[in-house]
């Protein structure tokens, strides 16, 4: 009995007793519960390079010193906390595992700048990072040895920040599903007439009457001026069918304004995105992007390694301050996995731009895929949250793609391939422009595309659905750049066809949204409110132009870009490009489709034009029925 009490005293060192910790997000206490499955190993930049994990301990992932780890012994885990920082991970009350990334999100009260914010930092021994302009007080520092989670629920229980939350890792997928299956007669999504018998169905999204209504009325296909950021996982910049597309990126996985795709990291995701949404149209080549003429702000994310929340905050804030019109994702949490919110900081600054924030304070449209699990949208709270556009699937026999997510929080379907779920062969495939040679989905095999391997025949998922949405949403602020992103959602869901044969409850269906987009009744109607006479147009059918339409549109101006209360952020950080002039944009007035005249009014909208401040700090949410591992959708 004495040796067995001796056994126990020995072996007591090396049992780990779980401590339960909590932080607060938007005021509600989250009690979490040590885990010792994995750890967070941020290694010590003193420590010389030739250090290296212990053998045996499995690492999960890696990238620039930290390390996410598994099977640590005892004699591991002390070896490792000599050589840096260890944090465990942490389960919540549902039972999902958390990885800490070393750091900490803080809001401040009352604003303030830079400045304020590394003193702040300072005082309590945190390493600032950068202070987000879109998300008015918030800042991201690191935080060393001290835990995050206990540094959290002390700001805020000590009323030394207005709130705080520590970042975590998030496991991502991307949402597309991997491609099976020339150009515009094969571009269905765009226009079909119903004789191609290898499609379900004759149902589009009336892109192609789109065009034609625009060029009647303005003498142009569609999007000139309209700025469409896409935030993926990279893009082939000198492809021949993105000539001239590409306004300045950025590239936050190697921290460089070349967000090009990288080949050894399966990167063509992001290529297909592009395509779908503004590929070159008219230019005997290739296939045709929804947005002819629209510019693409490319923003390459790491996919592989990083933290859900700082790969929006980073794509968001920086398409913001780049002039974007739309912000295209078809990323999001990993389907069918743990249910995933945004963090508060990435909230505000998602409400801020896409209400006063951003195109002179009429609002950013943010277009998220719906998800590819065939479960409840609810799940994913990047394409739930009430201030984006959730973007479903939909098939060429107007039904829904069976994978494509649900729920009161889906938006609006716009269509894209799906697959027999015996066999996996996909049917209804979307052509789209691919990573030039074999560095795409295509290797240069006609099965999948042209022979050369620029092109994919079978791009998928609500990954193609949402690009197809932003870029048909491209098209109408093209026709009316006036109009705010509460009036988009309104025009679309008042214009979006009604299919599925299924009832929709005052315009809405959980499976459906408001419906499948079509294009050219969104654009008809932009150009009604623009003040266009269209009573004689009809989509697919005879257009007649009326005499008494307006040249230019013009705007009541609003908040001009800025957040109003955030102060001047200033590049914050080492890896961010400089982004302190307002990009020029000529998105603000409608060509007519003759020689377009001046106007006297001295509202029209310029460049240069200044806005008050907004009247209220509280964004509006859309309007809903009552009814580099990201994961690419």
């Amino acid at each position: 009995m004495k040796k067995l009490f001796l056994l126990l005293l020995i072996l007591s060192p090396a049992i780990l007793s779980a401590a339960t910790l909590h932080y607060y997000s938007e005021g509600k206490k989250i009690e979490l519960s040590e885990d010792f499955s994995s750890y967070t190993f941020i290694k010590n930049t003193e420590v010389k390079t030739t250090f290296e994990i212990p053998s045996g301990v499995k690492v999960r992932q890696s990238k620039e010193g930290i390390f996410i780890l598994e099977k640590i012994d005892t004699a591991s885990r002390e070896k490792l906390q000599k050589n840096g920082i260890l944090f465990p991970a942490y389960r919540t009350a549902n039972g999902q595992i958390r990885n800490l990334t070393g750091r900490i999100y803080v809001k401040l009260a009352g604003g303030l700048d830079e400045a304020a914010a590394r003193k702040w930092c300072k005082n309590n021994n945190l390493n600032f990072i950068k202070l987000y302009k879109y998300a008015p007080g918030w800042f991201v520092a690191s935080t060393g040895s001290q835990n995050p989670v206990r540094l959290s629920a002390k700001f805020v229980e000590e009323k030394l920040a207005a709130a705080a939350e520590p970042s975590f890792f998030v496991k991502l997928q991307k949402r597309a599903y991997v491609p099976s299956d020339t150009f515009f007669p094969k571009q269905w999504h765009l226009h079909n007439d119903g004789t191609d018998t290898s499609l379900t169905g004759p149902d589009h999204a009336h892109v192609a009457e789109a065009w034609e209504l625009l060029k009647a009325f303005t003498g142009e296909i569609g999007g000139k001026g309209i700025r469409l950021a896409i935030a993926d996982d990279g893009f082939d910049l000198d492809h021949e069918d993105f000539k001239d597309k590409f306004l300045p990126g950025y590239d936050f996985c190697d921290n460089d304004d070349i967000p090009d795709y990288d080949p050894w990291n399966y990167d063509m995701h992001g290529t297909c995105c592009a395509g779908v949404a503004a590929a070159v149209t008219d230019n005997d080549k290739g296939v045709a992007g929804a947005c002819p003429d629209c510019s693409i702000i490319p923003i390459r994310l790491d996919f592989y390694y990083d933290e859900l929340d700082t790969s929006g905050l980073n794509a968001f804030e920086f398409a913001a301050e780049n002039g974007a019109d739309i912000i295209s994702n078809s990323w999001g949490p990993a389907d069918n996995y743990e249910p995933q919110d945004m963090t508060a900081p990435l909230k505000e600054l998602v409400a801020n731009i896409t209400s006063t924030g951003g195109r002179h304070g009429r609002g950013i449209i943010i277009t998220f895929a719906g998800g590819n699990g065939d479960e409840p949208i609810e799940t994913d709270g990047f394409a739930s949250n009430p201030n984006v556009f959730a973007i479903g699937a939909s098939r060429a026999d107007a039904m829904r793609c069976s994978y494509s997510d649900y729920g009161e929080p889906l938006d609006f379907m716009a269509p894209s391939s799906d697959y027999d779920e015996e066999s996996y062969e996909q049917y209804d495939g979307i052509w789209t422009v691919d990573n030039t040679g074999r560095d795409g989905y295509n290797d240069k095999d006609i099965y999948y595309g042209d022979p050369n391997g620029n092109y994919t025949n079978d791009f998928s998922g609500t990954s193609s659905a949402c690009p197809l949405a932003a870029g048909i949403i491209a098209l109408v602020l093209y026709a009316n750049p006036c109009l705010t992103r509460d009036e988009v959602y309104d025009l679309l869901a008042a214009t979006s066809d009604k299919i599925g044969d299924v009832d929709y409850e005052n315009g809405f269906n959980s499976y459906y949204g408001h419906g499948r987009i079509n294009a050219c009744e969104a654009v008809k109607k932009a150009l009604e409110t623009a003040g266009r006479d269209v009573s004689q147009a009809t989509c697919g059918g005879e257009i007649k132009v009326l005499e008494n339409g307006e040249n230019t549109v013009t705007c009541d101006m609003g908040d001009s870009g800025d957040s109003g209360d955030s102060g001047d952020s200033g590049d914050s950080g080492d890896t961010e490009p400089d982004q302190d002039a307002e990009p020029e944009t000529d998105s603000d007035t409608i060509p007519d489709s003759d020689e377009t005249s001046e106007s006297d009014s001295d509202e029209t909208v310029t460049d240069e034009d200044v806005a008050p401040e907004p009247d209220s700090d509280t964004p509006e949410t859309k309007k809903k029925s009552s009814g580099c591992s990201l994961t690419v959708l």
